[in-house]
């Protein structure tokens, strides 16, 4: 099961290098999974991104992987499951 919850765009691992890849980025999710291998987090970045047609809303995965050694194949594997967990339950957050 993966968990999200909503973070301000002021978090600090919002970085300018992250920032830079988005036209506006609109909104930044946490999440955090657990399976038999261990406890796993990121970020899914939501915003906008050029196209040759204009622009697109898209959304970026991020996996902290700070000093677990995590083989790419476990990334891979995990990035997968939070992007359709993301698609699958449709989070979304209703800006005022």
């Amino acid at each position: 099961m993966v968990n999200f919850a909503f973070v301000p765009l002021s978090d600090p691992r919002l970085t300018p290098e992250l920032k830079a890849r988005f036209l506006k980025v609109d909104q930044l999710v946490k999440w955090e999974s657990t399976d038999s291998s261990g406890a796993y987090s990121g970020l899914v970045i939501v915003g906008e991104k050029t196209r040759p047609q204009g622009f697109q809303s898209t959304a970026e995965f991020t996996v902290d992987i700070r000093d677990k050694g995590i083989p790419i194949a476990k990334v891979q594997e995990i990035s997968q499951i939070v992007q359709n967990e993301f698609v699958r339950r449709a989070v979304v957050n209703i800006m005022k």
